[in-house]
């Protein structure tokens, strides 16, 4: 008999999958790249580098992590020997990031017979979509007869997108977003990763600036408030947790409101990076200090070192 692996981006997706009756065998792969460092560096040197980062945001010890990440990996590259690999990544970013680092990995190591993909950004059943984790069993089977062939032109897009998004200089990134055809959702996802960097009057993100605006207009639910408006990239509580902890620490925010400064940032008429000083990474790109830093205009859509 052929052997299929499936391999999902999250625990809940997998978990359901295993009740939806279909072939194959079900791995996960689960770094959540939109936070912390990407770098062009081998693997021992890449867990060490997320490793630690995850241990600093207070997710256990470094060396556990590491060693997550590095069985996760391992995990692919044993799927890679499969006659058919299946790969469930819906439309966010959280999931593009994954999908283009596993996608560079297989090119490098070997590639599968087989290389599919279900990926999709809506359901006709679930009005307010976010990820494939949404979905029942059955919903989840109906996607399989629709998995599509990953061309070599998808995995040449992955390639170039990994390489830029670890690089220290994320001028290549617009280029990306232009040029990029073969993976569906793959430039709305880069275009959401520079719209992560500072805007050029607040300093702050769009994750930053919306949820700002969810505390000053008395939102009690955030998490929700905040991925009702931004299906490219929902806030999960790990991200919520952190962004809070940085408007407490700016002063931008007291308990669950939010104070006059907050109100000056939100309305652009301080700058955060300038007046109170970053230390973010945005995949390769780490932005440091009081400035210049690299900057995106979601208005005309450009970078900037400001």
């Amino acid at each position: 008999m052929e052997r299929i692996v499936h391999v999902c981006n999250g625990d809940s997706t997998a978990d359901t999958l295993s009740l939806a009756d279909l072939p194959g065998e079900i791995r996960v792969w689960a770094d959540a790249l939109d936070q912390g460092p990407l770098l062009p560096v081998g693997d021992a040197d890449h867990y060490r580098a997320r490793g630690e980062f995850w241990a600093a945001r207070g997710m256990g010890n470094a060396a556990d992590q590491a060693q997550k990440l590095a069985d996760y990996d391992k995990g692919i590259d044993e799927a890679a020997g499969a006659e058919e690999l299946i790969l469930w990544f819906e439309h966010d970013l959280f999931d593009q990031l994954a999908l283009v680092r596993m996608l560079a990995r297989l090119s490098r190591r070997g590639l599968p017979k087989q290389l599919t993909i279900v990926s999709i950004d809506r359901h006709p059943d679930v009005p307010n979509f976010i990820g494939l984790g949404q979905l029942k069993p059955e919903q989840l089977a109906e996607l399989w007869p629709r998995r599509t062939g990953l061309s070599r032109d998808a995995i040449d897009e992955a390639i170039t997108a990994w390489i830029a998004l670890t690089s220290a200089d994320p001028r290549a990134l617009p280029f990306l977003v232009k040029r990029i055809k073969a993976l569906p959702f793959l430039a709305g996802a880069l275009e959401r990763q520079l719209e992560e960097l500072p805007d050029p009057a607040s300093g702050l993100s769009r994750t930053e600036r919306q949820l700002l605006a969810a505390i000053a207009r008395g939102e009690t639910a955030l998490v929700p408030a905040v991925q009702a408006i931004d299906p490219r990239y929902p806030i999960t509580n790990v991200v919520l947790d952190h962004t809070r902890a940085v408007f407490a620490q700016l002063g931008f925010t007291s308990g669950d409101a939010i104070t006059a400064l907050g109100r000056q940032a939100l309305a652009g008429a301080l700058d955060r990076v300038h007046d109170h000083g970053i230390d973010e990474w945005r995949g390769g790109v780490h932005l440091t200090g009081r400035g210049p830093v690299w900057r995106w205009d979601s208005r005309e859509r450009r970078l900037l070192e400001k």
